[in-house]
């Protein structure tokens, strides 16, 4: 209608289109306003996603219900075929037993609490939108202006990761007598519950590795404003100190989501890796095992425990870089707006309890170790005492 409007038009369609506009204004003002096409377009956008967001929920409902049925009919197959291999001491039986129940427990805990971990995804949102933003107005735009050591973390986390799933799926696909159609139901549901177990401990990474380079760039931009005369960048101090309090918040606030999940993985870590290092002793100097198999027992279990060293070391430098100390600012006039971050800074204090029992650092990892090391001889005790005695 613009366009006609510009253009020269005659009386008749000049009334038409002021009766068309007053028309469309009562409606207006009745309530009873027609929506437009794009408005109608909107309206389907909205049911079509909302549409696929049910779709999405009742598939993953079906594949949980499904997962926890069939794993322990699945677990006590690949249990029997276990046995059937060869003539193993009585003590690996128990404790290929044990470490199965452990798993399965964690498996079950970590599928009915779902909802609370997207609960978790759901606040870190709007809170990487915002990290986001402000790394692109400082000047740290992209994977490229995070802090290298951040970096590597997080390569070395993914190669991991990627290295214990891969490895899983080929040593349970080598392990198939033939590809008939039970093997590969039993195949399809143990890889996808050895990685719930390996990918779970991974969205906790994520969500505090990206908290740690939010309060990094709080802190890079900070030393820029303290170091800089301008009182326009000291204005911009409150804004990244909002910043540094709402990353604060949201890491407390994830890790009490995690708590309970990291407590049960670490629990689950903890067993296997008792129970593997005691197979590593067996299977080397009392059963004939193939150098082969060796080697992979010995990298497999070495990654594993790095990769869970590296959620430890994680959350140490979250912390860290939370407790940021601020000694170069001391050369540096100081105005009042630095003198009220500088008390918050040493007020404001982040630990990272795992259901206030313990501390998650690298200090945590490095006793759970020492008790690995400790049941491990325990057990090769219980298996001399039970080879006598056969």
């Amino acid at each position: 209608m613009d366009a006609v409007i510009e253009g020269r038009m005659s009386k008749e369609l000049g009334a038409f289109i002021i009766y068309e506009r007053s028309m469309e204004l009562n409606l207006k003002l009745c309530g009873m306003y027609l929506p437009h096409r794009t408005s109608f377009l909107h309206m389907a956008e909205g049911i079509l996603c909302h549409f696929m967001l049910l779709v999405q929920f009742l598939l993953i409902f079906i594949a949980n219900i499904v997962t926890l049925i069939m794993l322990p009919i699945v677990m006590w197959q690949v249990r029997l075929v276990f046995q059937q291999k060869r003539s193993f001491p009585q003590l690996i039986l128990i404790t290929n037993n044990v470490r199965e129940a452990v798993s399965f427990l964690v498996i079950v805990y970590t599928v009915l609490s779902r909802g609370f971990r997207d609960t978790a995804f759901k606040e870190m949102q709007p809170l990487l939108l915002t990290l986001f933003r402000e790394e692109k107005r400082c000047g740290f735009k992209g994977i490229g202006g995070v802090r290298r050591s951040l970096r590597i973390l997080l390569f070395v986390k993914f190669f991991t990761l990627s290295w214990l799933c891969v490895t899983d799926i080929l040593f349970l696909f080598y392990s198939n007598d033939a590809i008939i159609l039970v093997n590969l139901v039993r195949f399809f549901f143990m890889c996808n519950t050895n990685n719930i177990l390996n990918m779970v401990p991974m969205g906790y990474f994520l969500a505090l590795w990206h908290i740690a380079r939010g309060f990094d760039c709080v802190n890079r931009r900070l030393d820029q404003i303290v170091k800089s005369k301008s009182p326009r960048n000291h204005r911009e101090l409150q804004h990244l100190w909002l910043l540094h309090a709402c990353l604060t918040k949201t890491a407390l606030n994830i890790n009490k989501i995690y708590a309970p999940q990291m407590l049960a993985s670490r629990f689950d870590h903890f067993v296997i890796g008792v129970v593997q290092a005691y197979w590593g002793a067996v299977f080397t100097f009392d059963l004939t095992t193939p150098f082969f198999w060796l080697v992979y027992g010995t990298v497999q279990y070495h990654v594993r425990s790095l990769d869970y060293y590296l959620i430890d070391n994680m959350c140490d430098v979250a912390v860290e870089y939370h407790d940021s100390a601020k000694h170069t600012w001391s050369e540096v006039r100081w105005t009042k707006e630095i003198s009220s971050y500088v008390i918050y800074s040493n007020s404001s204090k982040l630990q990272l309890w795992s259901c206030g029992l313990f501390q998650a650092n690298r200090r945590m990892w490095f006793a759970m170790i020492s008790s690995v090391l400790y049941y491990i001889l325990v057990l090769l005790q219980f298996h001399l005492v039970m080879g006598k005695g056969l």
